[in-house]
């Protein structure tokens, strides 16, 4: 009896890890049956079907409190959960699509992390496309720095009055500034589009977020939402301006790839995140003895055996 007492026990545990978030609540002006829980630091979504009202329920695996995006259509809100918490959310899909991320309750769940993040998303400045690449380089340097400084103090504010776990601010700062890093790779190609006329040269120390965002730093890495998407992009774009001159010779090309993406001394995962993008992005426009170079070469710079089988497949179809 009492043996059968200690498997009841073990199951209730099993069924109830601490480790996880039950999130249930309603939403308004949907669009679809699903709602997406987008777990950063563990590169998980977890789908959670609503019912003709609109209601959901959804456990949410956790192993660290953490950022996690609730997202419907083109609609997101962010909350800061915590492993073993309960959260009942009520929201209007249309309201939050217009950027009113107070229209948003929180019957239980609320803390300072999720309110501090509502805060900046209702207030943050962000300027539209045009707006940004119209501008000469150095007109484009200052509205960035402009932009980094005014959002910087819209934490700040909130973080005076309402304390933040510090960690979390830290990395919800980078976080925010990922989408704004990132124009700095569209600039070139947007800007002669739309100010063909402009020859004005790059200032020095042109992108500011060189030296702003931390790189190769796998705490960052893992624990910031979309920070894999910039880093990798940073690294393959840093390398593709190095090489430029090599692009007529894909042979040559390949090889010093591999080679300059070595020499960087990368953490494991991010070298191969940023190998198995430029394999998976590049080997199909290659020539014949290009691809051979990077058959014979890729897993010095990807390690990763689910990488590997992917690539290989790539291989063999392409053959």
């Amino acid at each position: 009896m009492k043996w059968c007492m200690f498997l009841w026990i073990a199951c209730l545990w099993a069924c109830n890890p601490n480790n996880e978030v039950t999130v249930s609540g309603s939403l308004l002006n949907y669009k679809g049956n699903k709602l997406f829980f987008e777990i950063c630091g563990q590169d998980t979504t977890i789908a959670s079907i609503l019912d003709s009202t609109g209601r959901f329920e959804a456990r949410i695996p956790l192993k660290e409190a953490g950022y996690v995006r609730l997202a419907n259509g083109k609609a997101a809100v962010p909350l800061y959960l915590k492993p073993g918490s309960t959260v009942q959310i009520e929201m209007d899909v249309q309201k939050l699509r217009e950027g009113n991320y107070g229209s948003v309750r929180l019957m239980k769940g609320d803390n300072p992390e999720t309110r501090m993040m509502s805060d900046y998303y209702e207030k943050q400045w962000f300027p539209s496309t045009q707006e940004m690449f119209v501008l000469p380089p150095a007109d484009f340097k200052q509205m960035m720095d402009s932009i980094v400084r005014y959002n910087d103090a819209v934490i700040t504010e909130f973080v005076k009055k309402t304390p933040c776990d510090p960690e979390f601010e830290r990395l919800f700062r980078i976080q925010v500034k990922v989408p704004l890093a990132a124009s700095y790779f569209y600039y070139p190609m947007y800007h002669s589009l739309l100010n063909r006329e402009d020859q004005s040269e790059e200032p020095d120390h042109f992108n500011i977020f060189d030296e702003m965002l931390p790189k190769n730093d796998i705490d960052v890495y893992q624990k910031v939402y979309r920070y894999k998407i910039y880093e990798v992009s940073y690294w393959n774009n840093l390398l593709g301006e190095k090489l430029a001159d090599l692009m007529s010779e894909p042979e040559h090309f390949v090889n010093a790839y591999i080679d300059e993406l070595n020499k960087l001394g990368l953490h494991q995962q991010i070298r191969d995140d940023v190998g198995n993008n430029f394999v998976m992005q590049y080997y199909n426009e290659l020539p014949e003895d290009a691809r051979q170079v990077l058959q014979n070469r890729y897993k010095e710079v990807v390690s990763n055996p689910v990488y590997q089988e992917k690539i290989e497949e790539t291989f063999q179809v392409s053959n």
